[in-house]
């Protein structure tokens, strides 16, 4: 079938890209959504159950970033830098402590336990995506210079 042009005038395009943009994030949401609440209903061990939404999730989580990087995009709010970094770093790894600590308390483990596992876990988070973000920050500053060398040469 042959791919035929849009027939959508700019505004009405604008508003499909509105909708397909909240659709994306609604999905995205609801996966990661679906994997913690599986995990917690079903225990640590639930792997072939999440299978599924877990790829999926990857998957689109793999494109937003080498999208985004490809294009010298960082995000619509917030400037790429050293507080966003370790901000954020900072709520996965709390995000990560909360969830590990239901989780194990779920599992009837004693609160002593439950804390230093979430504590634990959740310092784990914080340096693997502190790490990962730095790398991404470095990626998309380098990206960003090259982009616009390219422009610059493209005016000359």
């Amino acid at each position: 079938m042959k791919k035929e042009k849009s027939r959508l005038d700019e505004m009405q395009e604008q508003k499909m890209l509105h909708v397909e943009h909240n659709g994306y994030w609604i999905g995205y949401i609801g996966l990661a959504a679906a994997i913690l609440i599986q995990i917690l209903y079903y225990g640590p061990g639930c792997s072939e159950q999440i299978m599924g939404e877990f790829i999926v999730f990857m998957c689109l989580s793999a494109q937003t970033i080498i999208g985004c990087m490809k294009y010298g995009i960082w995000d619509r709010k917030l400037a790429p830098t050293w507080k966003v970094v370790v901000c954020g770093s900072l709520i996965a790894g709390a995000v990560g402590v909360v969830f590990n600590f239901l989780l194990l308390y779920v599992g009837e483990r004693t609160l002593r336990e439950c804390v230093t596992g979430a504590v634990r876990l959740g310092s784990s988070i914080f340096v693997c995506c502190f790490i990962g973000l730095t790398a991404l920050l470095v990626t998309y500053r380098l990206r960003e210079r090259k982009l616009e060398r390219d422009d610059d040469n493209d005016e000359k």
